[in-house]
């Protein structure tokens, strides 16, 4: 493999994605992604799939081009957007306009981390930087997700960019779910929060290549759990029904390639991973339910039992809440179910993490997490 050369593994290439001649074929893009029952398109032909294609429309343009500069700067309050670096060093900032008028202002941080094998100008499809020009947040969209060079980019923005340190998220899809989760439990001091999307990932993993990037072995420890736990950390975790990974329920297997992939994923290590995230977040163990057994519409489209819970219905699609509580009566662990999506941002996936973690910053003098 070339040096700075990406490689594609899962059928949706870089020039897949950008092909947008009359619009983008929607169905085709989420074919590979769902499992037997998804109906591919019936998501493409609903208000939830317009919504992503329309989003997903920017990919026509140049990522580092007047074009989309000016569609960011033109999108609700206005993000000024440059691309930095080049290959596995590449990355995108996306700064509020408002910073230009009131220097002295401080604007949240979220870090947006990209999927496997993908550009990272398909964050921009996400939903995340469309909540960012509207809040007004500082978006840093890296190419290497690595925590090092996370690490890097963080003290960049605290010395060059206008950021409000209390508040700095991490909010991911797929593998940027996985590493949402993996950098956001091992430093849970930097963040706030963590929006993990499409992907159910706390414990270990051994180390891998990606695309040409070096990952060491990750070892989730107690210590690191009682940190998080100390600390305080808020996280929502959105997962669609027809994934196929088959994330959910928490008791079904995996299928095909997915079982030797190189987060694991059967379903005791899904539900290892879920335990793991209820006990960070200063919840007791979960409760499983198995296959045919009896629950709540929540309950059985997760596979786990959960102290409050709610379903929601956007673009004509459901969204499954349970709520993970605390001692405090707290719920700083959400996870979503999308009713028949795919494994792809639905239209409300961001907006439904924001809700969670957008509410949470740290407290400058004690380093706790105090909500805002």
């Amino acid at each position: 493999m070339e040096e700075n050369r990406k490689e594609v593994k899962m059928g949706l290439t870089e020039e897949d994605v950008k092909s947008a001649n009359a619009g983008f074929p929607l169905a085709d893009l989420l074919r590979a992604m769902g499992d037997s029952d998804a109906d591919v398109d019936a998501i493409a032909a609903s208000e939830d799939g317009r919504i992503m294609a329309e989003r997903m429309s920017v990919m026509a343009m140049p990522e580092d081009s007047e074009q989309s500069r000016a569609y960011w700067a033109g999108f609700e309050k206005g993000l000024e957007k440059e691309i930095h670096g080049e290959g596995l060093e590449k990355w995108a900032s996306y700064i509020p306009l408002a910073a230009k008028k009131d220097p002295e202002r401080r604007f949240p941080l979220i870090f947006c981390l990209h999927g496997a094998h993908n550009p990272i100008q398909l964050t921009e499809s996400y939903g995340i930087i469309q909540i960012a020009a509207r809040e007004e947040c500082v978006v840093i969209a890296p190419e290497n997700e690595n925590w090092d060079s996370i690490e890097k980019l963080y003290n960049f923005a605290r010395e060059n960019y206008p950021v409000d340190l209390t508040r700095v998220y991490s909010m991911g899809y797929s593998f940027g779910g996985f590493m949402t989760s993996r950098n956001g439990l091992a430093h849970p001091e930097i963040f706030a929060g963590l929006g993990m999307g499409g992907m159910l990932f706390a414990q270990d993993v051994k180390a891998h290549d990606l695309d040409g990037q070096w990952y060491v072995e990750y070892h989730l420890t107690d210590e690191m759990i009682r940190k998080v736990k100390e600390l305080g950390l808020a996280a929502a975790l959105v997962v669609g029904e027809n994934e196929m990974l088959r994330l959910l329920p928490l008791w079904k297997e995996p299928e095909g390639d997915v079982r030797d992939g190189v987060i694991p994923l059967e379903s005791k290590d899904k539900q290892r991973s879920f335990n793991n995230l209820r006990l960070a977040f200063g919840c007791t163990p979960a409760v499983f339910l198995q296959e045919g057994e009896e629950g709540t519409t929540v309950e059985k489209a997760v596979g786990a039992r959960f102290d409050k819970e709610e379903i929601r219905e956007y673009n004509g699609r459901k969204y499954y809440i349970g709520d993970s509580v605390n001692e405090n009566g707290e719920c700083l662990f959400r996870t979503i179910a999308c009713e028949k999506m795919v494994h792809w941002p639905a239209s409300m996936y961001a907006e439904l993490m924001w809700e969670q973690i957008g509410k949470y910053a740290r407290d400058p003098e004690t380093g706790k997490l105090v909500r805002i």
